[in-house]
């Protein structure tokens, strides 16, 4: 099934590569279990510590998860365990970039998805935007966690709408980022603007509301997309300072 390797350089790494790609190819069905330590170690002519640290390689991408006494098995990847791994990610980074990165990715696809909630959306979705819309504004203007998470809801009120699991993988965790963005913006001394971006972020919300309520796509496309620009700016403005 596997060639001998005849190169001595990065062993593990060859063998991580070859296991992901016969996974990814079919080979080994999840839940289902690998070769053993013993039969990778004939199979491709290296040591017990070479296969090891290949599977170790592994189990940290969460490709296989290991059971001690048992063996090692194929995980069950899911769009779930995909979206763990990222949000895990994000919580780890202290780079800065990222943010500003994952701003930028939003509002190259939010525009669309808010356009598409304004063609799909039921009667439910526009009561619970029309709820969220109350609550953000009842929302003390120095209480950011409540903030965030209401800001998250509205957003994730649209990304239901258009009911794409894939689009759901690719968002959520970008979408965990914004307690973090809040926190960077206004941990500084920014009273003075606090009421001032508030504003601006309750004017595109209902603006964007009411777009989606009389399903009117292209006005709802055009205001996510200039909500977006406003946030990029104002975190730029934020890490400035």
């Amino acid at each position: 099934m596997f060639a001998p390797i005849v190169k001595p350089e990065s062993l593990s790494g060859h063998v991580e590569a070859e296991l992901t790609n016969a996974i990814a190819q079919g080979e080994y069905q999840p839940s289902k279990k690998i070769p053993t330590e013993h039969e990778l170690c004939s199979m491709f002519k290296v040591s017990r510590t070479v296969i090891r640290e290949a599977i170790r390689g592994l189990n940290s991408k969460g490709i296989v998860d290991i059971k001690k006494g048992s063996g090692v098995y194929v995980s069950e990847m899911s769009i779930q365990n995909a979206s763990e791994t990222l949000n895990l990610f994000f919580r780890l980074s202290s780079d800065r970039g990222i943010m500003l990165h994952a701003i930028d990715s939003r509002a190259m696809i939010e525009p669309m998805i808010a356009a598409k909630s304004a063609e799909v959306r039921t009667d439910d979705h526009v009561l619970r935007l029309h709820d969220n819309m109350k609550k953000l504004i009842q929302c003390p203007l120095d209480d950011k966690i409540m903030e965030a998470e209401l800001d998250n809801q509205f957003h994730r009120i649209l990304l239901e709408s258009v009911d794409n699991p894939i689009l759901n993988l690719l968002l959520d965790p970008i979408f965990n980022l914004t307690p973090k963005f809040k926190h960077d913006v206004f941990a500084k001394s920014i009273s003075d603007n606090m009421v001032e971006e508030k504003e601006k972020m309750l004017h595109y919300h209902q603006r964007i509301t009411d777009a989606i309520a009389g399903q009117d796509a292209i006005k709802a496309e055009g205001l996510m997309r200039e909500h977006l620009k406003v946030t990029s700016e104002n975190y730029i403005k934020s890490v400035g300072r």
